[in-house]
C-alpha cells in the first residue's frame, strides 16, 4: 500500500474557510466544524489541475457513468446493491431535507428528531416553519440509549423522522436491532424516514454500519437516504450528495422539486472530484481511517489522564468525540472562556445541539497529529483545575 503523509501541515489561511475563520483570532485552533486538514488525494488534486488549467469554467453535466460509480461505491465498501435509476445528484444533504420539508410537508406537520442533534437538521424544520419534535436520546455512563417508549408517543405525532446515522454529535452507529425497531414505528404510524448516512464511512471498530431502508420494504419506499462523499473525503466545499430514493413516484417528484429550484448543474470540480474519489483513493482512505484512529486513540487517552472526571461517549463512528463534563462543575460559558481566551483552541459547544447537548463539547480529532497535539496540551497546561504530573 502507498504511503501517505497526513502529517504535512497545509495552511488554510485565505481560502474563506468556515472551519479556520480569524474571528477567533489566527492564534485559536480550531478542534470545532466537522472538515478535515487533509488535503485531497494527490490523484484527486491532480485531476482538478488538470481541469483548472483549463481556463473555462462553463456549465456542467453529470457523466454519464455517475449513479453506477456511486451503487458501485456502495456494493464494494457496504454491501448494499443500489439500483442505479434510485439514485438522485443533489448538491448538499441539507438541501435535500429543506426541500423535502418545503414540498412533500405540511406547515402543521410535525418533524421528529433524536436529540442532541447536528443543528443545521433542527434549523431546517424551524426556518420552514414546521413543527420540530425531539426525544431526547437516553445518556447514563457514557453511553446513550434511545427511549423507545418516548420515541413511539412521538412517531404518533410525526409526519417524518429524521435519522442521523452515525449520528452526529455522539458518534453512535446504530445497531440492526435498534435500526429495525425504528422501521417498525415508521410502518406502524405511516412515517417517512430521512436518513442522513454522511458519516458511514467513519467507523473505527468492528461495529456495521446499516442503512436502514435495507432492513424494511416500508422503509424502502418511504424514505430519502442521504449520502456524500464530502466527510469522507473532505471535499464539502465541492457540494456533492446523491440521494438514494426507491420509490419512483417520490424519486419523480423530488426531481421536479429540484428543477423548481433551480438545481441541476453540479460545480465544475464537483464531477471530477467525485469521480476520482469513488473509483481511484480506496487505499487512501484505508490508510486516512488508521490515521485518525491513532488521533483518536490520542485524545482519549490524554483526556481520560488529565480530567478523570470527564467522560468520552463510548461510540465508534464519526471524526469526532462527544465529551461529557458535568461533574467538573463549571459552566459552559467558563469552558469558553477557558478554551478560547486561555487555551487557545475552539471546540463545537453542547448547547448548539440543543437542551440535550448542554454540558458536552464536541471535537474533531481529523486533522495533523501535531496540531491535535498542541491543541491538547494548551488545554492541559491552561486548565487551573487539571492534574499536573
Amino acid at each position: 500500500m502507498e504511503h501517505y503523509d497526513f502529517d504535512k501541515k497545509t495552511s488554510r489561511n485565505e481560502t474563506y474557510s468556515a472551519k479556520w475563520s480569524a474571528l477567533l483570532g489566527d492564534d485559536v485552533i480550531p478542534l470545532s466544524v466537522a472538515d478535515m486538514d487533509i488535503p485531497l488525494p494527490a490523484n484527486m488534486i491532480e485531476r482538478l489541475n488538470t481541469f483548472n488549467h483549463k481556463g473555462i469554467y462553463g456549465y456542467t453535466l453529470l457523466s454519464k457513468d455517475w449513479n453506477d460509480t456511486v451503487s458501485k461505491w456502495f456494493s464494494k465498501h457496504h454491501h448494499w446493491d443500489i439500483p442505479t435509476e434510485h439514485i438522485v445528484f443533489c448538491p448538499r444533504v441539507i438541501q435535500a431535507i429543506s426541500i423535502y420539508i418545503q414540498s412533500f410537508t405540511e406547515c402543521s406537520d410535525t418533524i421528529l428528531t433524536l436529540s442532541p442533534a447536528y443543528h443545521p437538521i433542527n434549523d431546517a424544520v424551524r426556518l420552514n416553519h414546521r413543527q420540530l419534535l425531539e426525544s431526547e436520546l437516553i445518556y447514563e455512563d457514557g453511553c446513550y440509549h434511545i427511549d423507545f417508549d418516548d420515541l413511539e408517543s412521538k412517531f404518533k405525532l410525526a409526519k417524518c423522522f429524521i435519522l442521523l446515522s452515525p449520528h452526529n454529535p455522539t458518534g453512535i452507529v446504530w445497531e440492526e436491532e435498534q435500526l429495525i425497531k425504528i422501521a417498525k414505528l415508521a410502518e406502524r404510524y405511516n412515517v417517512f424516514i430521512i436518513s442522513d448516512d454522511v458519516h458511514c464511512d467513519f467507523i473505527f471498530n468492528n461495529s456495521q454500519h446499516h442503512f436502514i431502508s435495507t432492513l424494511s420494504h416500508y422503509v424502502e419506499q418511504n424514505s430519502f437516504i442521504c449520502t456524500s462523499p464530502a466527510k469522507t473525503f473532505n471535499m464539502a466545499g465541492l457540494e456533492v450528495a446523491n440521494i438514494i430514493i426507491a420509490n419512483n413516484k417520490i424519486r419523480e417528484e423530488f426531481k421536479n422539486c429540484l428543477a423548481a429550484a433551480g438545481i441541476h448543474n453540479p460545480g465544475y470540480f464537483s464531477v471530477p472530484a467525485f469521480l476520482t474519489a469513488y473509483k481511484e483513493c480506496d487505499d487512501w482512505l484505508l490508510s486516512l481511517k488508521t490515521y485518525l484512529a491513532e488521533n483518536r486513540s490520542y485524545a482519549v487517552t490524554l483526556l481520560q489522564k488529565y480530567f478523570p472526571t470527564w467522560k468520552i461517549t463510548q461510540s465508534s463512528g464519526t471524526y469526532m468525540l462527544w465529551v461529557n463534563y458535568q461533574s467538573s462543575g463549571i459552566s459552559e460559558e467558563q469552558l469558553k472562556h477557558w478554551f478560547i481566551s486561555s487555551a487557545k483552541v475552539e471546540m463545537s459547544w453542547g448547547s448548539d445541539f440543543g437542551h440535550a447537548g448542554e454540558g458536552f463539547f464536541r471535537i474533531n480529532i481529523a486533522t495533523q497529529r501535531a496540531t491535535l497535539v498542541a491543541a491538547l496540551e494548551r488545554i492541559v497546561s491552561t486548565f487551573p483545575y487539571a492534574p499536573q504530573e
